[in-house]
């Protein structure tokens, strides 16, 4: 006899998977990127990365006076902080730009949805998007890695798959995978969200999000300063 698993359980399952899946990143960051478990505590306050000139100088990214989100559709924490970078872009100095974009980097789980970004940002609905994206991928698990489950996804959520398939396909999206890839490899983006604030710095939310904000607009003066 097949066995029947109530809704209480199947709930449960998911949200202990993304528990477990977010103490794992969690682990990451402390591990590969604040280095919390090395020998000594000057290494383990390594939460920025500076640049140097020469670096800045020969950098993909164009604007200097900018910040970049560097994220994931499969990523918990990009997901929790959407509110948090929305109330911050609202409040940028004049002149500053912010946009974000998806990891590319080979063999790492993280890029294998920039594909679909990199679609949805060329024909305007990305942004639009997200919130249903974030859901179907981390909460309930949709593979849109895989062209089959898209296809299903894109028809769930109206989008024309002719459409979807065309602009797939077009020049203008290459160039945005090759940019983000790009960008992905000149700064060693190797988790998510990431920010590169003024070209120059390359640093992980330590504390509050007004506290990291504050922390990014103060980057952008100093690097104001010293071009």
């Amino acid at each position: 006899m097949k066995k029947q698993y109530g809704r209480a359980t199947v709930i449960g399952y998911s949200l202990f998977l993304i528990v477990i899946s977010a103490l794992m990143t969690v682990l990451f960051y402390h591990i590969f990127i604040f280095q919390t478990f090395t020998s000594t505590s000057e290494e383990a306050e390594v939460k920025l990365i500076e640049l140097s000139a020469e670096q800045v100088k020969n950098s993909p990214i164009k604007d200097a006076n900018s910040i970049i989100e560097v994220m994931s559709y499969g990523c918990h924490f990009c997901a929790a902080n959407e509110e948090n970078v929305a109330r911050m872009v609202n409040n940028l100095p004049e002149g500053v730009s912010f946009s974000a974009i998806h990891i590319v980097k080979e063999g790492n789980p993280l890029a294998a949805y920039a594909p679909v970004f990199a679609t949805l940002e060329e024909m305007g609905i990305e942004k639009e998007k997200r919130d249903e994206i974030y859901n179907s991928v981390i909460a309930r698990g949709v593979n849109l890695a895989n062209d089959s489950v898209l296809e299903g996804w894109l028809v769930k959520n109206n989008i024309s798959v002719d459409r979807y398939d065309a602009v797939r396909q077009s020049q203008a999206v290459k160039d945005r995978l090759n940019y983000m890839a790009a960008v992905s490899q000149y700064y060693n983006i190797n988790a998510t969200p990431m920010f590169i604030v003024n070209k120059r710095y390359v640093l992980v939310q330590d504390g509050t999000f007004p506290e990291f904000a504050q922390k990014m607009i103060q980057l952008l003066q100093k690097g104001e300063q010293n071009p």
